[in-house]
């Protein structure tokens, strides 16, 4: 079983005022990629906001996701933007959690897995509320709790 938080941190999670699309895309890249040089992480940036690269996906209450796949990195790498007011993203205006993944290219069935897995936390009970608090160590507790069941 894939396990969430195999692939984030406390560290990973980002908090901002509002969403703003191209800034707050660049942050969650940039901390997915801490570990590269700059020419790398701008390199996935300009992949996410390339249509036939990046992808962007409402997942409905509260939370969306972004991800692009990208043979830089040996395994997934996930960063989460949490935003004090409710974002527009795409039709949806309530976004409060934004999740950005990258994916190295041989990793697509390890990451249609975590992505089943993402979408029944989310969907569960207690995930708006865990995430709208902003709260870092509730946010990984609330996940650890989920993935002990």
């Amino acid at each position: 079983m894939v396990h969430i938080l195999s692939y984030f941190t406390e560290d990973d999670i980002l908090e901002f005022p509002e969403y703003h699309d191209h800034e707050v895309n660049r942050a969650l890249i940039k901390q997915c990629l801490k570990d590269q040089k700059e020419e790398t992480q701008e390199k996935a940036v300009k992949l996410l906001g390339d249509k036939k690269n990046g992808r962007s996906i409402d997942l409905k209450k509260g939370f969306a996701l972004t991800h692009i796949r990208f043979d830089v990195v040996e395994d997934i790498k996930i960063a989460v933007g949490l935003f004090e007011k409710k974002a527009k993203f795409g039709k949806n205006s309530n976004v409060q959690a934004l999740f950005c993944i990258i994916i190295p290219e041989n990793k697509c069935q390890t990451y249609l897995s975590l992505m089943a897995h993402l979408t029944r936390m989310l969907s569960g009970r207690g995930a708006g509320e865990a995430f709208r608090t902003g709260n870092k160590k509730g946010i990984i507790q609330f996940i650890r709790d989920f993935e002990e069941l």
